[in-house]
């Protein structure tokens, strides 16, 4: 969460269109220290996301589409932050300085992000 954003698409499903949420984060081609894990290949030709793997929006690369999304209220906020597992968790990992994450596949994605 702490390195996407979400961004409102509008896609066609069965010729009928309709808006969703993706979320996306900024175009990880242009790195210098592209997370050697990943197959550079796969998603970028040179600093551009290859379009026959990824599907962009604005230059983003889209990693996730949210149905029936809806922004949080206070109440949503306080619900995730307060929940017995989550709520530790997420202000531990989103306040780790990167150098110290060492947890698997959430790691090369924030270091794909960051």
């Amino acid at each position: 969460m702490k390195y996407s954003e979400t961004k409102k698409i509008n896609i066609n499903f069965k010729d009928q269109p309709k808006d969703i949420y993706a979320i996306v984060i900024d175009n990880p081609c242009n790195k210098n220290d592209f997370p050697e894990l990943v197959n550079r290949n796969y998603f970028c030709e040179g600093n551009e996301l290859n379009k026959e793997y990824t599907y962009s929006v604005d230059n983003k690369l889209v990693i996730g589409l949210l149905h029936n999304a809806k922004k949080c209220d206070a109440y949503d906020t306080d619900y995730i932050n307060n929940d017995q597992i989550t709520g530790p968790m997420c202000e531990a990992r989103n306040s780790m300085p990167l150098e110290e994450l060492n947890f698997g596949m959430g790691d090369i994605f924030i270091r794909l992000a960051n």
